[in-house]
């Protein structure tokens, strides 16, 4: 609701100030309009039957707002949370920081474009499935393990790997966006959480670039032969050779420092 609920409620007020005006326009044709007037003005306006409709209609608006924009969130935090969940163990333990999960995201857009809401739906819909399932309970490893939610996370990671065929430049792009401290973090087109600026890049070096990647592409060597034929389906690749190849090219680039 960062942008659509602010942007209403402007509307609300706005429509309340052109009735205060046209009101002292009014007064101001009969008589010499002073403050006193408008204070006697603003104050019938506050306790006038006559917006009871407008307030009620405004209201329904309002949350009709929030329940959309909750919705929203609920279908970006389940592929969200579906992209970053082998990482889980990273964040937990500090070794790397949250705030690259929105950067994460941006970088996720740029090669998927629209399509991100697509996935973000699906996955919200798979979610909601296991909650409905377990009388309003979502098991996060349910999700995770639920062979259509592996499948959206096959698609991402596979063209993630894609990005890489080129390894050093996309590294190097890579690294730059990662590093990036917005002070809006976007987990769509329309759904934005707002922080403070910090003004300073986001610590993502040769070593946070190693565990990041390593973290979300490693444990892809060591699939199942079900998983592995689930990925070669979902994807067109045999996960062995692609991931493969990447995990390759990650430890040349790896420092010890």
């Amino acid at each position: 609701m960062i942008t659509r609920g602010p942007d209403l409620l402007r509307q609300m007020a706005n429509k309340l100030l052109d009735a205060l005006l046209q009101g002292a326009e009014a007064e101001a044709r009969k008589a010499p309009f002073t403050t006193d007037m408008l204070r006697q003005l603003v104050e019938a306006m506050k306790t006038a039957s006559d917006y009871d409709h407008y307030y009620r209609a405004s209201y329904d608006s309002l949350m009709k707002v929030v329940e959309e924009d909750a919705r929203r969130g609920a279908r970006v935090n389940a592929f969200g949370r579906l992209l970053v969940h082998p990482l889980d163990p990273l964040f937990s333990e500090e070794k790397l920081d949250r705030r690259l999960i929105g950067n994460f995201f941006f970088f996720v857009r740029s090669l998927f474009g629209d399509e991100v809401e697509i996935m973000a739906d699906e996955a919200a819909t798979i979610a909601e499935e296991i909650r409905t399932r377990a009388d309003g309970n979502l098991d996060w490893a349910s999700f995770y393990a639920d062979p259509r939610a592996k499948q959206l996370y096959f698609r991402v990671i596979a063209r993630v790997i894609r990005a890489f065929r080129v390894f050093e430049t996309r590294r190097d792009w890579v690294m730059k966006v990662m590093q990036h401290d917005p002070t809006a973090v976007g987990l769509s087109s329309n759904v934005y959480i707002e922080r403070p600026f910090e003004g300073q890049a986001l610590p993502f070096g040769n070593r946070e670039f190693y565990l990041f990647f390593d973290g979300l592409i490693r444990p892809l060597a060591q699939l199942t032969a079900e998983d592995a034929a689930l990925f070669q389906s979902a994807t067109g690749e045999d996960p062995a050779r692609i991931v493969g190849h990447f995990l390759s090219e990650l430890e040349q680039h790896r420092t010890l420092s």
